[in-house]
């Protein structure tokens, strides 16, 4: 055999199956899972399934023409950078300049850019005012050591721009209302109030975003809304922070350092009657780190120290304004995971998310070229489960391959028409695909036994994703250019084609897509039918039994016949 096919065949174990693993993982129990819901009882309904995943996040350079799955809706966006302050400091984008004699509002650029998404048929769900245009930094005086008392030259530009607070709080709050008046003068009144406004943008992460303290954003924080409701009294405004776990190393002008700022944050904001309308965090969860795709501890030491604070505003959202499942960081950018893992992760997280009332998840992109990706996929399978009831359900049994958390997202369609019900397969340790695991759905219902079902089922696996699909036709995707193949050193099993492969196999690629055609719709089965088995007063159950493969994502539509 030669190298080609023998790195191939290493990188095919990974992507496709892995016999030996699937032996040496089992577990020695071989009964099936159950995942039952009873929908019988009221008092197990815990919610509503709502649409959190409706909006894009873009910056300065988005471009309106590339749309993001929608599945029908009206995209919207969340602005970033709006203001100006960009990191190559070119000032024709600052709403706020110098002219040599004095700082003049330059407010085109702005509206230039709104006019841009509108036009492009999106709906601005929020403005960010983040980076202070360049001409707010005039009259620092910057030093190269620590001294207390100026900023350090080399926090002068951040990794994304200005990331200085203004030198003058009260030009910033006229400044602030001067934008605000323009804008209802563009757009009127009733528009703007409509949009939300957010203040800065991770902001403790420093220095990328925020150079000075954690009090100074504070400061900075309550005099733009003072400012903003200046103008538009009900504008709803909130900040974005990291998760309550972020550690920051950064050592600041003033010899400190400082880690999440949220917990602090909505303490503060009580005791000084500061309003905010939401708080939102960031969540990049790497493939590589497997406590950041534990959703019990997700939600435990990143977000329960935020959103169950005693002091967190009960009528305030809590929401993520950041998301991408990576497989690692990048300078102002990331390597996504662009397999079936992503799609089983998703509908971990939208599982945690329903249930812990997480209103937002902003989204960097999720289609490209009409091809939705894996999460996408995911979504669009969640999007028609909007408005339905959301019900508690349980899991009895243990997994067949060791580490495998089967689940699932449980719902009632209005009137009792019937269930829509998402499962999935996912593994924080072992990516390898496996086993599948033996399921059963155990649904309790109003009906008597006997009621007759008709369900179908649609899989997001391996075998819908269109890069894994040319990972299996093509060997020398999966060997490294060392070895006569594709793929690049030290590239990651899951990440995507455009980040792990040399530019003669996207090239291949880039062909293979065109010719195989949008991936973009789930692929029903035939409709089944089945009857309820008799349980009691005047209970019965819906009981149906099926395979899911590893990191795969299962959507059941089960429907009443007359």
């Amino acid at each position: 055999m030669n190298k080609v096919s023998m790195k191939g065949l290493i990188f095919l174990s990974f992507m496709v199956c892995s016999n030996a693993s699937e032996t040496s993982q089992q577990s020695s129990n071989d009964h099936p899972l159950v995942l039952q819901a009873n929908f019988s009882q009221e008092s197990n309904k815990i919610g509503t399934v709502f649409d959190f995943f409706d909006v894009a996040v873009r910056t300065e350079r988005g471009n309106p023409k590339s749309k993001p799955a929608t599945f029908g809706r009206t995209p919207q966006v969340n602005t970033v950078r709006m203001l100006g302050g960009w990191f190559n400091q070119n000032i024709s984008g600052d709403t706020y300049q110098w002219n040599g004699q004095d700082y003049v509002y330059h407010f085109e650029p702005a509206t230039q850019r709104i006019d841009s998404w509108l036009q492009n048929d999106w709906d601005i769900f929020q403005i960010v005012l983040d980076n202070p245009p360049w001409a707010f930094q005039r009259g620092y005086t910057f030093v190269e050591q620590a001294d207390g008392e100026h900023y350090l030259q080399k926090d002068r530009v951040g990794v994304y721009g200005n990331g200085l607070p203004p030198n003058d709080a009260k030009a910033w709050n006229d400044y602030i209302q001067a934008f605000l008046r323009h804008l209802v003068n563009q757009y009127g009144k009733e528009k703007v109030a409509s949009w939300r406004f957010r203040v800065g943008s991770e902001i403790d992460t420093r220095p990328q975003h925020w150079s000075d303290t954690r009090q100074a954003f504070f400061n900075h924080y309550k005099n733009t809304v003072s400012a903003i409701h200046a103008v538009i009294p009900d504008a709803k405004v909130g900040a974005h922070f990291r998760e309550a776990t972020h550690v920051s190393k950064y050592v600041d002008y003033t010899g400190n350092t400082e880690n999440a700022y949220a917990p602090y944050f909505v303490e503060w904001a009580k005791q000084n009657n500061v309003p905010y309308h939401f708080l939102a965090i960031s969540y990049y969860p790497h493939i590589t780190h497997e406590h950041e795709m534990d959703m019990q501890e997700v939600y435990h030491n990143q977000i329960a120290p935020i959103l169950d604070h005693p002091d967190f505003n009960a009528e305030a959202s809590f929401e993520i304004h950041e998301y991408k499942f990576i497989v690692k960081m990048k300078r102002a950018g990331f390597v996504s995971v662009a397999t079936s893992h992503n799609s089983a992760f998703f509908a971990m997280l939208s599982k945690m998310l329903l249930e812990k009332n997480i209103r937002e998840v902003f989204q960097w992109g999720n289609a490209h070229g009409g091809n939705f990706s894996p999460e996408a996929m995911t979504q669009l399978a969640l999007h028609d489960m909007v408005g339905n009831a959301l019900y508690k359900n349980t899991l009895q049994g243990k997994p067949v391959v060791k580490g495998n958390r089967v689940d699932g997202i449980f719902t009632q369609l209005p009137s009792n028409k019937g269930f829509d019900v998402i499962t999935f397969n996912f593994n924080k340790r072992d990516f390898s695909y496996q086993k599948a695991e033996p399921l059963h759905l155990s649904l309790k219902v109003n009906k008597a036994g006997q009621s007759k079902f008709e369900y179908r089922v649609a899989q997001i696996d391996k075998s819908t994703n269109p890069e894994q699909m040319f990972f299996s036709k093509y060997p020398k995707a999966n060997a490294f250019e060392r070895d006569g193949g594709w793929r690049l050193e030290k590239s990651h099993p899951t990440g995507s084609i455009q980040d792990v492969l040399n530019e003669e196999g996207q090239a291949l690629f880039r062909q293979y897509r065109k010719k195989l055609g949008k991936v973009n719709s789930l692929e029903w089965s035939q409709w089944k039918k089945g009857k309820t088995h008799r349980s009691n007063h005047g209970h019965s159950i819906i009981d149906i039994a099926s395979d899911i493969p590893s990191f795969a994502v299962q959507k059941y539509q089960i429907r009443w016949v007359d």
